[in-house]
């Protein structure tokens, strides 16, 4: 990232933390009674700092998870000199046969059990690609992030909890093939912001294991997870490192903040 991207950048991670803990501080204060009224058996066994503690760290992934990632997106990608929009739409047209048979295959992964074998999501692509039918459908799809590079390259990118449901995998698989199908060229993908495993492990490694229903998790032409995520998105392989710094350079003013104002310490 040049300066001015990270800048940028800093600047929109230590806005959103200043208003999570304007919020939780002067808005929504912590509650001890609420807690006692309605937790009365943990409330009287657990310190009351692991509630308050509990009721941060809620917020703080629910505001993270709102947009605040594909918005630091789109500031990397511009700072690479790339057209970048959040919640983007775009129309592609399929016919009847692609529609259906991709939501069949989704649907059924669904309901899929663990170890079931299935294709591979290029082997899906052909597939579909080969259905033929006159009668079509337009079908509209928001892509979290959208990016429009010099050489005309699109990039679509479906942002996610690192530990999605069931409900926003299956969508975000349809909305993949949607695209792809559509078009040869485009570049889809299912995007999580960091590996809950651990960087440079499998993100099965870890117990959540939903999105492998719908995808593998380790084809990287399809799921971008981390360093592969934003080093993809930024056209560098040192922007996830340049991230994380940043990361920690706001959280040394609001570290201090949150401990002083929220906790009271």
């Amino acid at each position: 990232m040049n300066s001015e991207t990270k800048q940028l950048v800093y600047d929109h991670v230590l806005n959103a933390m200043n208003r999570k803990i304007e919020h939780l501080t002067v808005t929504n204060p912590f509650n001890e009674s609420a807690v006692l009224r309605n937790n009365p058996f943990g409330a009287r066994i657990v310190p009351n700092e692991v509630w308050k503690g509990s009721k941060f760290e809620r917020s703080f992934v629910t505001t993270l998870g709102q947009g605040i990632f594909e918005q630091i997106g789109a500031i990397i990608a511009r700072g690479t000199g790339a057209e970048a929009i959040n919640q983007h739409k775009t129309t592609v047209q399929l016919n009847t046969f692609q529609f259906e048979t991709i939501d069949r295959i989704v649907n059924r992964q669904a309901t899929s059990r663990r170890g079931e074998t299935r294709e591979t999501v290029e082997e899906e692509l052909t597939r579909i690609r080969q259905l033929e039918n006159d009668a079509s459908i337009n079908l509209h799809v928001i892509s979290d992030l959208y990016i429009k590079r010099d050489d005309g390259r699109e990039e679509f990118y479906s942002f996610k909890t690192v530990k999605p449901n069931k409900d926003q995998t299956a969508a975000a698989k349809k909305s993949l093939l949607y695209l792809r199908t559509a078009d040869y060229e485009n570049e889809a993908f299912f995007a999580l912001p960091f590996n809950p495993a651990g960087e440079g492990n499998s993100y099965l490694n870890q117990s959540h294991k939903i999105p492998a229903k719908f995808f593998d998790m380790d084809d990287t032409n399809f799921v971008l997870i981390g360093a592969n995520l934003w080093n993809k998105i930024g056209e560098n392989e040192n922007t996830y490192s340049e991230l994380l710094d940043i990361f920690e350079e706001v959280g040394h003013l609001t570290s201090e903040r949150i401990r002083a104002e929220y906790f009271g310490l």
